[in-house]
């Protein structure tokens, strides 16, 4: 976790988890720059990072690392972001260091700043029709595995429940949840982003449960 991490500043955060982009360069004392944009991901991502370095006076090279959201969330939007990651560093003579982070434990984050929640909450996102990605957050730093959590289970999670929207055309919110603005300024803000990374050699987009595929037999048309 991000405690025994040597986390190097600036960095570049990005997160495409959501329709949009949130993205920020962040210093060891919080955001130099922060942009959030609704609009078309793949336009959205070029103009925000470019707005952020613009504002910052810098440029990709004066960038020391880069952190990225790997889901769960928009498999497209996270495609772009890890697609952007790698073409910057391959065009860098030194790579930089690649720091990953999951979209629910940021948002069960954003709901304790935000909301000054105490006790444990859980966090849900689009999946399908009658089920949701879900997280558990008992403390400020423990965070349950995302699982993929159907209706019927809803009961048995924690009373205090936010909802994340991740995608355009959302099946529909779990039960009993708040909608939650998923807003990654208060993280920088507080300095509690730096505790939700975690290092990784290549980014690419977080599986909550791998797809099974079935072979297919042609047969003849009768």
């Amino acid at each position: 976790m991000a405690e025994t991490l040597k986390i190097p500043f600036p960095l570049l955060v990005t997160d495409c988890s959501c329709p949009g982009i949130r993205a920020g360069i962040l210093h060891s004392d919080g955001w130099a720059a922060y942009t959030s944009k609704t609009t078309e991901t793949g336009a959205a991502f070029f103009e925000a990072v470019k707005e952020l370095l613009k504002q910052s006076k810098l440029t990709l090279s004066d960038i020391a690392g880069f952190a990225f959201c790997e889901g769960p969330g928009s498999t497209l939007g996270i495609r772009i972001n890890a697609m952007a990651i790698n073409t910057w560093n391959a065009l860098q003579p030194n790579p930089r260091p690649i720091f990953a982070f999951k979209s629910l434990e940021a948002a069960a984050c954003i709901a304790r700043k935000t909301q000054a929640i105490a006790g444990p909450l859980a966090v849900f996102s689009d999946f399908r029709k009658n089920a949701w990605n879900g997280c558990v957050s008992r403390t400020s730093d423990e965070y349950s595995p995302i699982e993929i959590v159907n209706k019927s289970a809803i009961g048995s999670w924690p009373e205090q429940r936010y909802f994340v929207q991740q995608r355009i055309h959302s099946p529909g919110s779990a039960p009993g949840t708040i909608p939650l603005d998923y807003d990654l300024e208060p993280l920088g803000l507080a300095g509690a982003l730096g505790s939700l990374l975690n290092q990784c050699n290549k980014p690419t987009a977080f599986v909550v449960e791998k797809p099974e595929f079935k072979r297919w037999t042609p047969e003849r048309h009768r």
